[in-house]
């Protein structure tokens, strides 16, 4: 086991998820700096796609298929979740000097396309999102001054992911051979001030002060708490969530997905610089899997990181590995 790779991915496997990424690394370059909007909202630059990217989105398109495959040899279910882009779903709030460009716009759709071609059991939220009443609400699906979905964002995000389990047999098979737990939401009566800015962080010096945002929040409770030790609890643990830091604790998504499938998740949030691949190399090479792999696994990506296959050269070169290479080590894994 890559016990070094593993640890810098989970503290342990009963504590899996990670403090939300910082986004220093997208502060070095132009094209990732944050962009000012209308009523105070903000975007970063990087979500903007180009035809350039092409290349790169149908490597990581490639890696995700054969990975895929390789799940389905080992009996396990995967559901693959694309976040959308921010840009996308809250455009009108964009400044009018940047206006989605068509391939920008498609870029998602055709993704989606491609992946089911191929295979891939794809969760496709940005209809679902593009139509929730939210979206223009005060209570909108990302936050106001961070690259990150709300709560109301992630709660949406695992309702749209329970309907697609539900329709795709392979995926209500899976989840109906893992243990139910009974879960209770809440959701707040007032909005909460959150600090969650990483957007404000990419301004430069002189940039106007932005106060706290305050959001609506939930709280998910299990009714019950278990009656087996803390690692058994763990290792009965079927379903597995993992992604980018849209699947930090702190968005809410991990509970909103124990409560809309009323199952316990072991979550998984891996910093946007390592990229996805490392983070599931490392969860597959971890004790927790190869003694008790699950029978779902729910992997999220956003968007914007399609263009960044495990060669991608723009990340760390610490995490840089050859596309063939990675998919030879993790099918490896899964033997």
């Amino acid at each position: 086991m890559n016990t070094q790779l593993i640890r810098s991915i989970l503290p342990s496997a009963l504590a899996a998820s990670l403090a939300f990424c910082s986004m220093a690394s997208m502060a070095q370059t132009t094209t990732s700096s944050a962009l000012v909007g209308k009523n105070d909202w903000l975007f970063t630059r990087y979500e903007f796609a180009t035809p350039d990217d092409a290349s790169d989105t149908q490597a990581s398109i490639q890696s995700f298929s054969k990975i895929n495959k390789a799940f389905e040899q080992k009996g396990i279910a995967l559901a693959l979740v694309i976040v959308p882009s921010k840009i996308t779903i809250h455009s009108e709030q964009l400044p009018d000097t940047h206006t989605l460009d068509t391939y920008t716009t498609g870029k998602y759709a055709s993704a989606v396309t491609s992946l089911q071609a191929a295979g891939v059991r794809v969760v496709d939220l940005k209809q679902p999102f593009l139509a929730s009443p939210h979206r223009t609400s005060d209570t909108p699906l990302f936050l106001r001054l961070d690259t990150h979905w709300s709560h109301t964002g992630s709660f949406l995000a695992a309702e749209t992911i329970k309907a697609e389990i539900e329709k795709t047999p392979a995926l209500k098979t899976a989840l109906a051979a893992t243990p139910p737990e009974k879960y209770t939401l809440t959701w707040n009566s007032a909005k909460k001030a959150v600090r969650t800015r990483d957007l404000v962080k990419l301004l430069p010096q002189g940039s106007p002060v932005y106060p706290p945002e305050t959001v609506l929040q939930f709280k998910v409770d299990r009714v019950s708490e278990s009656k087996v030790g803390l690692t058994d609890d763990v290792n009965n643990t079927q379903i597995t969530v993992i992604g980018s830091s849209y699947s930090n604790k702190n968005t809410g998504y991990p509970d909103a997905l124990r409560y809309t499938l009323q199952r316990n998740v072991l979550d998984i949030s891996i910093p946007v610089d390592q990229g996805p691949w490392v983070g599931m190399e490392a969860y597959l090479s971890d004790d927790a899997f190869k003694t008790h792999p699950p029978k779902l696994i729910i992997w999220e990506i956003p968007e914007r990181e399609l263009r960044s296959p495990p060669s991608y050269k723009f990340r760390d070169t610490r995490y840089i590995i050859d596309n063939q290479e990675w998919f030879s080590r993790v099918s490896a894994l899964l033997k």
